[in-house]
């Protein structure tokens, strides 16, 4: 079949060439439109429930909110993990679903089982779902700001939702613009509970009036003659004085108005967070995309849609990008990019010196942008973007979509040099599809070998499977379409450019001086030994790989590299309870320290949480989101990030932590927090388990590396409790459902009506002013209004006292849960948290009822690497019938698979020497040069039975030595073009973009050096000593490999 396909195609030239332009020009096309991401979607399909319940406290949340939600949706399909968080007046419930779930299924299985649950919860509450985004969908976050300070933050924050959101909003593929800072505005009625009881006037009262205060409704329609008059009732204002002078009743014939019992003024909603712009008051802006729109082109449409907003702007407002992922994916992309380039030049030398022919160099790097092209059409059709893993695939396989052009080159070039010195030379089109058709089964299982090994990285679930399945499949297509292109476009290029001389040696071939001295140099060393003293070469190289193994215990355990970002987020926390004004001045003390480091460029400060925002904070932490200037130090990143974190730490009162945006959401992803290692404690007491988590902080910060040890946000606040005494309400007619809505409309606040100023809405609501409700005292003296029509004071009829209570209550499947979030300063996190363990385990007495759970990114590294393992395992039992198959043969089957223990060796020297350390990335380059190196000895053993078969040679040292030199250049240069391509990434290792890929293509360049260099030793020796009886078995069973 397959030298059908060869005949086919050199019968049909012309085709294969219009196809070959035709691919190249839709790859070209293709690869400038697929969506630009600096990784692969790593979302996990989470539906979030969000529900609003002012006034209700964290107990309250979970009780009457949280509990119910959870409680309907255990027993959806496919759910895997639930998480909530029941924080002051918010509930929030993360339900997450197997990796492959379609969001919008998993959306409406939510859906339908919320419309269960709404009738238990209060009135009033209604959930609502998050809009779907990407774990990496935080692509900017905008800064707004008065220079001066003419527009006030409030003003500013409406500026912000009503101009800019709006405008932002409007843009296809923009999932969710959130503001935080400066006050939501609000039109408040302030009542003065004296003149209210001077006047009568109970808050139901002033709750109607208020509510009547500016409506508009319709009146219908009127006929007039031919025409039809619509009819509005309008009483819509946002003028303060025309609500003031709403009546709320009339006593004694005398009307009492708004203005007599309250003050109205615009105010703020209550907040619970702040946020800062370079150190000024502002708004911060969190834009979100979508999943599958590109980050690049959208960042391009806000960018332009902010600058086009600017002239409508007030002169003192300034807008700032403060984070730019683009940023991160130009530079990453920018790195990979170049990389690549670098190493196409680096084959192309490597080609031009061993084939030293321009000729024969063009027709086998023909077999890389073609390759190329099918995958990138292949990506298209997959719905793959390019980021840097898939950019990694192509990386890996740049090197390795020219070898099975390099074999077919080679061996056609050679039987054309043979041809022309015969006495009765064949057509040339016939020679070539002879010579093509001599390495066609190498080439093809060749090649299954490669993709086979690739195969496990597919295998893979969770993170480490949506990070690298991609370079598994930019491999294997890239692959697979290599061998198509070798066996039809290869063919006919050297049908139509290839053009030979009569003469030659004995075997109508000539190499090049370079080529003759390096042949020259393996015969007298390295052949010559291994085929006099095979079991000294093998000694040798056994006590070697014995060395090599004994490097991988001394190397730490890692589950990804760390990322190089060009942006840092600080996590500043403070006290429990701490008030949002202190901890603004706490956080302006820590941004100043930030600020004076001089690479520093900008910095956002956000502190609690944004209205309407699914990441809870409290008020006691801050986030400082710190952009650098471009190249504008000599310091290195490491450097300036260990200034940032000594400055910090000196703002007593508090504790800091550095990470990356992108380290910061993986972790997120992998255990729910923000935090490379989650130690996590479950009961059923919060006080309980808050003490655990104390004594397990104490532990971890007495191990080197787990310092950063952070105890969870909800740790006990203070409160202000007002209970009811019933005996005493009984007795002054006071109702406590009444007195409780009472309470919480004065003290909380309640949205009334809402007032409607163009398109824009802005509340109407009642609160006390500040000075009646940040008194305990003054609470106490509060005038409650009872059924007899007198007021008393609420001391009376309740107890207002001072206590402790939760800031937040989490839980996770069901139960409550306490978190110890680390951040390890040093690497190895397993082992670090094998020591936590026995100390744990030593020192902590855990009750009854109360378990601890250790996760993170250490328990996915162990989870990926025992997975991998068992993938290969698979794989290396079909791989070795495959061979068997090959070449009807046990023994020279597992003889091939010694070039896999070859290449380990390499590979943990150099990993050891230049990384220190083992990661999933690094496992993934032990796969992949493994195949490398198997398929450089199925070349070496095919081509000596092919020497016996066809040429006449016997089993003899002469033949072994022939067969060794003849496939010397295609081994070495298959070798040297796969490793030489990866060079720019072991010399660049760090760099943005190649975090992950440095450990791999350090791996397969480790793993080729050793691998090639001992293999025209080990094979020889191995095949002189146990190969006669298998090739003879080879050679009678007619085995693929001989033909």
């Amino acid at each position: 079949m397959l030298n059908k396909l060869i005949r086919w195609a050199l019968k049909n030239r012309a085709i294969i060439l219009c196809l070959a332009v035709l691919i190249l020009a839709l790859g070209f096309k293709t690869g400038r439109e697929l969506p630009v991401e600096v990784l692969p979607d790593l979302t996990k399909p989470t539906v979030t429930i969000l529900t609003e319940s002012p006034g209700l406290a964290p107990e309250e949340v979970e009780a009457l909110i949280t509990q119910p939600i959870e409680n309907s949706l255990m027993g959806v399909a496919g759910l895997t993990r639930m998480r909530s968080t029941s924080d002051i007046s918010l509930s929030l419930v993360f339900a997450e679903f197997e990796w492959g779930t379609d969001i919008y299924r998993a959306r409406q299985f939510v859906q339908e089982r919320l419309q269960g649950a709404n009738e238990s919860l209060p009135a009033g509450t209604q959930p609502y779902l998050t809009p779907v985004a990407s774990l990496m969908g935080e692509i900017l976050l905008i800064g707004v700001k008065s220079t001066d300070g003419s527009t006030v933050p409030m003003d500013v924050r409406t500026i912000a939702d009503w101009t800019i959101r709006t405008r932002l909003k409007s843009i296809p593929g923009i999932a969710e613009v959130l503001s935080m800072g400066g006050g939501v505005k609000q039109a408040q009625v302030q009542p003065d509970p004296f003149r209210m009881q001077a006047n009568g006037v109970s808050i139901e009262e002033l709750e109607q009036a208020v509510s009547e205060a500016a409506t508009n409704t319709t009146g219908g329609f009127i006929d007039k003659g031919s025409q039809e008059i619509m009819v509005r009732n309008l009483a819509m204002t946002v003028q303060l004085e025309d609500i003031a002078r709403t009546i709320v009743k009339i006593t004694n014939g005398r009307p009492i108005a708004i203005s007599d019992v309250a003050k109205v003024a615009w105010g703020t909603e209550p907040k619970r967070g702040d946020s800062s712009v370079n150190g000024s008051p502002g708004v911060i802006m969190s834009v979100t995309k979508a999943p599958g729109f590109d980050t690049i082109a959208l960042t391009e449409q806000i960018e332009k849609a902010i600058e086009g907003l600017k002239p409508s702007l007030p002169k003192d407002v300034e807008v700032t990008v403060l984070f730019r992922q683009r940023d991160f994916i130009d530079r990453a992309i920018g790195n990979l990019s170049s990389a690549i380039v670098e190493g196409a030049v680096m084959v192309t030398v490597v080609l031009l010196l061993f084939l030293l022919s321009i000729r024969t160099t063009f027709i086998t790097l023909m077999a890389m942008p073609l390759s190329f092209a099918i995958t990138l059409l292949t990506f298209k059709w997959m719905g793959l973007s390019v980021n840097s893993m898939t950019l990694g695939g192509l990386a890996v396989a740049i090197g390795m979509v020219v070898d099975d052009a390099i074999v077919d080159v080679e061996n056609v070039f050679r039987r054309l040099k043979e041809n022309a010195n015969s006495p009765n030379p064949l057509p040339k089109l016939e020679v070539i599809a002879r010579a093509s058709g001599e390495v066609r089964n190498s080439i093809l299982y060749a090649t299954i070998l490669i993709v086979l090994v690739f195969l496990p990285l597919l295998g893979l679930s969770g993170v480490e499977g949506r990070l690298f399945g991609p370079i598994a499949i930019a491999t294997i297509v890239s692959m697979i379409a290599s061998f198509v292109v070798s066996l039809t476009a290869i063919p006919v290029l050297c049908s139509l450019l290839l053009k030979v001389k009569e003469g030659g040696d004995s075997h109508g071939h000539v190499d090049g001086r370079f080529v003759g001295a390096l042949k020259w140099v393996l015969k007298k060393t390295l052949l010559k030994l291994s085929l006099k003293q095979p079991v000294i070469v093998i000694s040798v190289v056994s006590i070697l790989l014995v060395l090599a193994l004994m490097l991988y215990p001394q190397m730490s355990k890692d589950f990804l590299p760390a990322f190089h970002e060009e942006t840092v987020i600080v996590t500043t926390g403070a006290a429990p309870g701490t008030s949002l004004s202190e901890m603004e001045n706490l956080a302006k003390a820590v941004e100043d320290q930030i600020r004076a480091v001089p690479e520093v460029h900008n910095v956002g400060r956000r502190i609690g949480r944004a209205e309407r925002s699914d990441h809870v904070v409290p008020v006691s932490n801050a986030e400082f989101d710190i952009d650098f200037k471009k190249g504008a130090s000599t310091r290195s990143n490491q450097e300036i990030l260990d200034d940032i974190r000594q400055r910090v730490r000196t703002v007593p009162g508090t504790f800091s932590v550095l990470s990356g945006p992108l380290s910061h959401r993986i972790s997120h992803l992998l255990s729910g927090v923000t935090a490379p290692v989650a130690v996590k404690i479950f009961g059923p007491d919060l006080d309980v388990i808050s003490d655990i988590g104390a004594k397990v902080q104490s532990v971890a910060k007495t191990i080197p590396g787990l310092e950063d040890a952070k105890l969870d946000q909800q740790a006990s606040i203070p409160q202000l409790r007002i209970e009811i005494d019933r005996e005493r309400a009984l007795a002054h007619g006071v109702s406590p459902g009444e007195l409780n809505s009472e309470l919480s409309t004065l003290l909380g606040g309640t949205a009334i009506a809402q007032l409607r100023e163009n398109q824009r809405t802005i509340d109407l609501a009642i609160r006390l002013p500040e000075e009646w409700r940040s008194d305990p005292e003054q609470i106490r003296e509060l005038p409650i209004h009872t059924k007899t029509g007198r007021n008393i004071p609420l001391k009376l009829v309740a107890d207002v006292r001072e206590a402790a209570g939760p800031s937040s209550v989490h839980r996770e499947n069901m139960q409550r849960r306490y978190v110890i979030s680390i951040t390890p300063t040093q690497r190895n996190a397993g082992e670090l948290v094998r020591q936590l363990q026995e100390k744990i385990g030593d020192q902590v007495k855990i009750p009854d009822g109360v378990f601890i759970s250790y996760e993170g990114e250490f328990q996915a590294e162990q989870a990926a690497g025992r997975r991998i393992a068992l993938l290969f395992m698979g794989i290396l039992v079909v791989i070795i019938m495959l061979l068997w198959s090959y070449f009807k043969s046990l023994v020279l089957a597992i003889q091939v698979l010694l070039n896999l223990p070859l290449a380990l060796m390499g590979s943990l020297a150099l990993t050891w020497l230049l990384v220190g350390n083992i990661s999933v990335a690094t496992l993934v380059g032990f796969i992949a040069v493994g195949g490398v190196a198997a398929r450089n000895g199925i070349m070496m053993i095919s081509h000596y039975l092919h020497l016996m078969r066809h040429e006449g040679e016997g089993f003899t040292y002469a033949m072994i030595e022939r067969g060794t030199l003849e496939r010397f250049v295609p081994v070495t240069m298959t070798a040297l073009s796969a490793g030489i391509a990866l060079i720019p990434f072991v010399l660049s290792r760090g760099e943005p973009g190649k975090e992950i890929l440095s450990p791999v293509a350090i791996c397969i360049v480790g793993g080729l050096i050793t691998s090639t260099l001992l293999d025209f030793a080990v094979t020889p020796a191995v095949f002189r000593l146990f190969g006669r009886k298998a090739a003879a078995k080879a050679l009678e069973l007619n085995a693929p490999a001989a033909q």
